[in-house]
């Protein structure tokens, strides 16, 4: 009897739990799976890049005063250049970074108000990181800023000045001791470390586009070797022991104006210009070897506060794809 109990009360229990699970179980809402079959980028991405090489010819003007040795330069230079650029549609910014070499030269120099004379090379090189934020204006016009680094190697080539590597004399008489050893010369050499600061805008109509930027250099570090620069005369008990290094600071400005369009979706066809203008001081730095006695010594000399200006400017093309 009492087993026929037990067996009964577990019946029912059985039966009463399962009526309880089954109103239950229609509440508990249904769970999304832990991993999606594929992953897919959202429609909206904001971000694009855009990948480009650009052509720019380009004219430049180098004014140089160091004591009353003066030079100007003059060139002309085709150059190669690369970038690559991430654009956030999200907060209208971009973040650009480019680099160019130039592939040809010629040009003009003249020392001292001498006669012009043909370059025999010159050097044009940089790289630079840009960063502009356009967060004003409306769906198809924005501006705001820009800021950015570039350093530039701006080197056209006017010969080379002889200097002493040694200190070596030689005895030619009595008492009478002069200059000997051999010597080295070296090129120009003019680096410049560049930070800006101004304003951007642009426009876009779909298959047409409009960009600018002006911009403020407040500050460019100018250093190197001016290697064309004779501070002293190569003579028998006195001659320059080194090349001229030079080392100073700048300011200036720099624009750019480009035009496009784009034939298909991904693919845009600029044209336009860009320029930039630095002026400032440098201290010309060398050494002079001479005789004293029977030997000979060094000595370090400085030149301060010598003028100097660049002025580049020239027309760009350039043809870039986006992703």
């Amino acid at each position: 009897m009492k087993q026929f109990a037990l067996s009964a009360l577990v019946l029912v229990s059985s039966a009463a739990t399962q009526q309880v699970l089954a109103a239950d179980y229609g509440a508990i809402p249904t769970l999304r799976p832990s991993y999606p079959d594929q992953w897919q980028p959202e429609a909206d991405d904001p971000l694009s890049f855009d990948v480009g090489v650009r052509y720019w010819y380009s004219i430049g003007k180098q004014d140089h005063s160091v004591g009353t040795y003066t030079e100007t330069m003059e060139t002309r230079s085709h150059t190669g250049e690369a970038y690559a650029r991430v654009n956030d549609d999200s907060t209208n910014s971009f973040l650009e970074a480019f680099g160019g070499y130039g592939v040809a030269h010629d040009g003009t120099y003249s020392t001292n108000g001498g006669p012009s004379l043909s370059l025999p090379a010159a050097r044009l090189g940089y790289v630079g990181l840009d960063f502009g934020w356009l967060p004003l204006g409306a769906d198809k016009v924005n501006f705001g800023m820009i800021t950015g680094y570039q350093y530039m190697n701006d080197s056209p080539d006017t010969g080379r000045a002889t200097f002493r590597t040694g200190t070596s004399v030689v005895n030619v008489s009595p008492g009478v001791y002069e200059l000997s050893g051999g010597g080295d010369s070296k090129i120009n050499n003019f680096e410049i470390h560049s930070a800006k600061l101004g304003f951007a805008g642009k426009m876009d109509f779909g298959n047409f586009d409009l960009y600018g930027e002006a911009a403020a250099i407040p500050y460019s570090w100018v250093t190197g070797t001016y290697g064309a620069l004779q501070a002293q005369a190569d003579g028998t008990t006195l001659a320059q022991g080194s090349a001229v290094a030079i080392n100073g600071h700048a300011y200036g400005a720099s624009g750019k104006l480009m035009v496009g369009f784009r034939p298909t979706e991904n693919l845009s066809i600029r044209v336009g210009g860009r320029a930039s203008y630095l002026t400032g001081q440098y201290d010309a730095t060398w050494e002079e070897v001479a005789v004293s006695g029977s030997t000979a010594q060094r000595q370090r000399y400085i030149s301060d506060n010598n003028p100097f200006s660049m002025l580049r400017y020239g027309a760009l093309l350039e043809v870039a794809g986006r992703f």
